[in-house]
C-alpha cells in the first residue's frame, strides 16, 4: 500500500511536470513567465556544479536549523510546563497568542534595528513562526491524555514524574509530533521570507536576486531546491516520530 502510494504521487507529479513542460513548448504561455522544467532542471545543475547552490542551500540550512532548533527546545519545553501546571498556562497564553495572531513580518524593521541586516534577524522570524505551534500542540497533547491512565499508574504507585515520563509524555507523540511538523512549514517559511529582505546569501536571497532582474528559470530553480529540502525535512521528521511510537506504545505505557 505505501508503494502503491508513493508511486501515484510520483506519477501525478510527472504528469504536471509534462503538461509544464508542454505547455511551454507550445507557447501556450510565454516562458518568460513560468519557464520549463527541464529548463530549470539545467539551471540547478548549472548552480550546483559551480559551487553557488551549496553555499546558498548552506546559509539557509543553518539558519533553518538554527530557528527550528530553537523552537523546538524552547516549544517543547514551554509546552510540556504549561501543560503539566496550570498556573504556567495561564501565565504564558497570552504571549503565545499574541505570537501566533501578530503579522510578525511587520515586526521586520524592529527585527534589523535590533540584530541587523544578517543571520540574527533570519533566526529570529524563522524561531518565532515556528515556536507557537510547537508550544500549543505539546500543552495540548499533555491535556488531552486520559485521566483514567494516570489514576491507573498513581495505583500503582507511580511517582508524579513517572506518570509525566511513563505515561503522559508517550501519550502525547502524536500531537507533539504534529506540531513539530507544522513548525518545519512554518520555520522554513520564515527564513525564506527573512532572506527576501536580508541580503545573507541564501535561497530566499537568491529568490530576491533573480526575481528583481526578471531571470524566471533561475528564481523558480531557487524556489523548487527549497520545496525539495521542506519534503525532505518533513520526512525526515516523519522516520523520528516513528521511532518514537515505540516509545509511546512500548512496554512504558
Amino acid at each position: 500500500m505505501r508503494a502503491r502510494a508513493v508511486l501515484l504521487g510520483a506519477l501525478s507529479f510527472a504528469v504536471i511536470l509534462a503538461a509544464w513542460e508542454i505547455v511551454s513548448r507550445a507557447g501556450l504561455i510565454s516562458p518568460f513567465f513560468i519557464s520549463r522544467p527541464t529548463l530549470i532542471a539545467a539551471a540547478i545543475g548549472q548552480s550546483a556544479r559551480s559551487g553557488d547552490l551549496a553555499q546558498s542551500v548552506g546559509v539557509t540550512l543553518a539558519e533553518f536549523g538554527a530557528g527550528f532548533g530553537a523552537a523546538i527546545v524552547v516549544g517543547l519545553a514551554l509546552g510540556v510546563a504549561a501543560g503539566w501546571f496550570s498556573v504556567v498556562e495561564y501565565a504564558i497564553d497570552p504571549f503565545i497568542w499574541f505570537v501566533y495572531s501578530a503579522p510578525l513580518i511587520a515586526f521586520y524593521p524592529l527585527f534589523v534595528l535590533w540584530l541587523g541586516l544578517g543571520p540574527g534577524t533570519v533566526i529570529a522570524i524563522s524561531f518565532l513562526l515556528s515556536v507557537t505551534p510547537i508550544t500549543v500542540n505539546t500543552l495540548t497533547g499533555i491535556r488531552n491524555v486520559s485521566p483514567t491512565l494516570q489514576v491507573a499508574a498513581r495505583s500503582f504507585g507511580a511517582r508524579p514524574q513517572d506518570v509525566l515520563w511513563k505515561v503522559v509524555l508517550p501519550a502525547s507523540v502524536p500531537m507533539i509530533a504534529a506540531g513539530l511538523r507544522l513548525g518545519i512549514g512554518r520555520a522554513l517559511t520564515g527564513v525564506v521570507i527573512a532572506e527576501l529582505f536580508v541580503p545573507s546569501g541564501g535561497l530566499g536571497s537568491s529568490i530576491a536576486y533573480n526575481g528583481g532582474l526578471l531571470r524566471t528559470t533561475e528564481m523558480l530553480a531557487s524556489l523548487m531546491v527549497i520545496v525539495v529540502l521542506g519534503v525532505l525535512c518533513t520526512q525526515a521528521l516523519s522516520a523520528v516520530e516513528s521511532h518514537f511510537d515505540s516509545w509511546r506504545t512500548g512496554p512504558g505505557l
